[in-house]
C-alpha cells in the first residue's frame, strides 16, 4: 500500500510518499523542487519485530525501528514506538526483571528512540526496582533530546498515577532538583497523572505544582502555568484548581503571577471568562513588565474567544 501526502510549505507544497518496507525514489510527475525522498514505513510487521528481538542484536532492533523514522524528527512516529513498548513487554511475558534489564540496555545505547521506549518500559519495572527506575528516569528527564524528556515525563506521570504514595515524594523532591529539566518533568508528570486520578488526589497534585510557581527558569514556566495547570489540572479538577489560583494570585513573586496569568491563555482556561477577568484584574496593574505582558498576552487570546467581553 502506498500513501501520498501533500504538505504545504513556505516555498510551496511538497510530497511525502509512504510505502511499507520499501525504499522509494522520485515519482514521475512530482515537482522536483518540492519533493523529498527517503525511507518511511507506516508499520513494522509484528513477526519481523519479534524475530529481530529473538535472534538479532539491540542494534538490529534499533535499525529496524529507524526504517520508520519520521522525515521531521530523528525518531519514528509515536504509534510505532508505543507498539514497540507493547511488543517488547509481551515478548518478555510481563517479566519485570527482563523488562528492566532490556530497558536498562536501551538507555546505554545512546539513541533517542531507545531512550523513549525504555522510559515507558520502566513503568512496568518500577514496583520491583523503584530506586533504579527512578535513577534511570531522572537521567532520561535530563537528556538534551526534547522527545526523550517528554517520554520520561510521561513515564513519571504513569508511575505517579499507579503508585502514588510511593512515587509522589520522588516527584515532590524533583521540584527542587538542581536540574531545571527534572523540575519541568515533575510539573508535566502532575498533568499526566491527573488524567488518571480522581479528585481526591487534586490537592496533593496542586501542592506539587505550587512548589514550582516561583521557579525562574523559562523552560519550567512554559510547561507549568499554561501547560501543566492551564491545560491539565484545570481540565481535570476545575473547582479545586480555580480555588487555588485565587490564592496564587495574591502571591508577590513575579514568576508566580506570570504563571497565574498564563493559566487562562489556554483553550481550557478560556472556558472560564468570569474567573479569568477577576484574576487578571488583580494582576494587570502589576509594576513589573513581565507580569503585565503576560496579562496582556492572555487578554488578547481571550478576546479572540470572547470578543464581546471586557477583560
Amino acid at each position: 500500500m502506498t500513501l501520498i501526502v501533500m504538505i504545504g510549505g513556505k516555498k510551496g507544497p511538497y510530497f511525502l510518499v509512504y510505502r511499507d518496507m520499501i525504499e522509494i525514489s522520485e515519482q514521475p510527475g512530482f515537482p522536483k523542487p518540492f519533493f523529498k525522498k527517503g525511507v518511511f514505513n507506516l508499520t513494522i510487521p509484528e513477526e519481523k519485530f519479534t524475530e529481530t528481538l529473538k535472534t538479532g542484536t539491540l542494534a538490529d532492533l534499533l535499525s529496524l525501528l529507524q526504517t520508520c523514522k519520521s522525515p521531521h524528527r530523528n525518531t519514528p512516529p509515536k504509534k510505532i514506538k508505543q507498539a514497540a513498548v507493547k511488543r517488547i513487554k509481551s515478548y518478555f511475558a510481563d517479566d519485570a526483571q527482563q523488562i528492566f534489564d532490556f530497558a536498562s540496555a536501551l538507555t546505554a545505547s545512546n539513541d533517542p528512540t531507545a531512550d523513549q521506549i525504555a522510559a515507558h518500559l520502566f513503568v512496568f519495572a518500577y514496583p520491583y526496582h523503584p530506586s533504579e527506575v527512578t535513577g534511570h528516569l531522572h537521567q532520561l528527564a535530563d537528556r538534551d533530546d526534547w522527545e526523550v524528556r517528554e517520554w520520561a515525563a510521561g513515564a513519571c506521570g504513569r508511575i505517579l498515577s499507579r503508585h502514588f504514595d510511593r512515587f509522589y515524594p520522588v516527584m515532590f523532591a524533583w521540584t527542587s532538583d538542581e536540574s531545571y529539566k527534572a523540575r519541568r518533568a515533575a510539573a508535566v508528570a502532575a498533568k499526566y497523572a491527573a488524567r488518571e486520578l480522581e479528585a481526591t488526589y487534586s490537592e496533593s497534585l496542586l501542592d506539587l505544582v505550587e512548589e514550582l510557581l516561583t521557579d525562574e527558569h523559562r523552560y519550567v514556566k512554559k510547561n507549568l502555568g499554561p501547560f501543566a495547570i492551564g491545560d491539565g489540572l484545570l481540565k481535570y479538577y476545575p473547582d479545586q484548581t480555580l480555588a487555588r489560583v485565587d490564592r496564587w494570585a495574591e502571591m508577590e513573586n513575579e514568576h508566580a503571577r506570570w504563571n497565574v496569568a498564563k493559566i487562562f491563555s489556554t483553550a481550557e482556561g478560556a472556558g472560564y471568562p468570569d474567573e479569568a477577568a477577576r484574576i487578571l484584574k488583580k494582576l494587570k496593574h502589576d509594576e513589573r513588565y513581565v507580569v503585565r505582558r503576560a496579562v496582556q498576552s492572555t487578554i488578547n487570546k481571550l478576546k479572540k474567544v470572547h470578543p464581546e467581553r471586557k477583560f
